[in-house]
């Protein structure tokens, strides 16, 4: 039996913290390669038995320390990942990759060749799927896997001829290659529920309760690879499949909280109505969280989501100006976000808002407005982050074709709390430090 590691890398313990959560796309391929009869385990190196995170400032003031962990391939962490790689023995290697994680990818799959030059690496994600040409020039990197990579990975593992697999990079006579693209999976119920039980390290702390009802997005915020990633499609899990899984983690598992990680969770209202009167109706009797817009919420669905167990509601706000949000074709307004928040409160149930700084041609009037908006809305969780311009959106290909791609040496400086990412030379510094302040308003923790 072929022997299979998926690797989540290390990010947020490369800068003193941790991300304890469910990783839902290797957990997707975990469980499809199980279903075939392979040994498939997931290696969560972001792990860490511990309930205390770093809040959003510290993450912020610590991009040095984490500059220097990657860089440093005798750390600890480095360490415990090649051990860990050692004692499994795997006979294949996948890695997941997002733009900010892409040289700690870059490090654990050298650390796999360090091992055994035998051992072939695969690398998926976000990064991979809009970049292939520039992720397949690193030497360590056997495959790339564009797109959704279950049956990618699948044939590939199967030993189908490579030329015939979509969605595949690889390399072949010195030149890389890269196969048609994979149609999105149009039956997501034909999916098994993510593989929860597969993990080499300790699951104490682990956060089982992350799952998504669906996969894409219609909208075309300028700051998102979405559109490009999911060409604005989006597909949906039938309400029983869903259900079912729901009743999987309660029983299986000790996950206290649901997160819906669906891009925008009350996307089709009908649908999201159907879901919370099904969990009341089993009695189910979790408490979940979701994320959304305020142009998708009504009263009555707020209402009944609270009765279904929702215990906090997540909204993109980003911007207090009109202008700003304009530019970044959010598609809503502040007076839509003010009746958005007034309708949650009045049902008592908490709000965290994301809020960005940093977009191009942001003044620090921009800004203001932003932090004064914020606090007018006196939420309880704030999420504050810096405009990234990640390779894919279109905030980046107006930056290119402006000339102000960022000159930034790695793509690990690509982060959204990084103070690589301060791109913006119209916003006082102060104010940016007044900005990330707001963190301290709400109730704290984790956002």
């Amino acid at each position: 039996m072929k022997k299979v590691l998926l690797i989540a890398p290390p990010f947020y313990r490369l800068m003193g913290s941790h991300f304890n959560g469910l990783h839902l796309g290797i957990s997707y391929i975990a469980a499809v390669l199980r279903q075939h009869g392979y040994d498939a385990r997931i290696y969560n190196a972001d792990y860490l038995n511990s309930s205390k995170y770093a809040n959003q400032r510290e993450l912020f003031n610590s991009f040095s320390t984490y500059k220097a962990t990657l860089a440093d391939l005798s750390h600890p962490i480095w360490r415990e990942i090649k051990e860990k790689i050692n004692g499994f023995a795997p006979d294949f290697v996948g890695i997941a990759m997002l733009t900010a994680n892409y040289a700690a990818t870059r490090n654990i799959a050298r650390l796999v060749k360090e091992i055994d030059q035998g051992i072939e690496v695969a690398v998926g994600g976000t990064h991979v799927t809009l970049d292939p040409e520039g992720v397949m020039s690193t030497d360590a990197f056997d495959y790339g896997i564009r797109g959704e990579g279950e049956f990618t990975f699948l044939e590939l593992l199967c030993g189908q001829d490579k030329s015939t697999i979509q969605g595949l990079s690889f390399k072949k006579d010195g030149r890389i290659i890269h196969n048609t693209d994979r149609p999105f999976i149009q039956d997501l119920d034909s999916l098994p529920f993510p593989a929860r039980d597969v993990f080499l390290n300790s699951t104490e702390g682990m956060e089982f309760g992350n799952i998504i009802t669906g996969r894409g997005c219609p909208f075309t915020c300028a700051y998102c690879a979405s559109p490009r990633l999911w060409h604005r499609q989006t597909r949906f899990r039938s309400i029983p499949n869903v259900l079912a899984e729901l009743e999987h983690i309660k029983a299986n598992y000790r996950s206290t909280l649901i997160h819906f990680a669906d891009d925008t969770f009350t996307l089709d209202k009908r649908r999201t109505r159907e879901i919370c009167q099904q969990l009341i109706d089993r009695g189910l009797n979790i408490n979940w969280v979701c994320d959304t817009r305020v142009d998708r919420l009504e009263e009555e669905l707020v209402i009944l989501m609270k009765q279904a167990g929702c215990v906090r509601i997540k909204i993109g706000v980003e911007s207090g100006s009109n202008r700003i949000l304009k530019r970044m074709h959010k598609g809503i307004t502040t007076e839509m976000v003010r009746k958005a928040v007034k309708l949650i409160k009045k049902h008592d149930v908490p709000i965290t808002a994301y809020f960005l700084a940093g977009f191009p041609t942001e003044t620090d009037d921009d800004l203001r407005q932003t932090i004064d908006f914020a606090r007018e809305l006196n939420l309880d969780y704030y999420s504050l982050s810096i405009v990234a311009p990640y390779y894919g959106t279109e905030l980046w290909r107006e930056m290119e074709k402006s000339g102000e791609r960022p000159d930034k040496p790695h793509w690990e400086y690509f982060y959204h709390q990084s103070q690589e990412m301060i791109l913006n030379n119209n916003i006082s510094p102060g104010l940016l430090e007044e900005f990330f302040s707001l963190n301290e308003l709400g109730k704290g923790g984790r956002v």
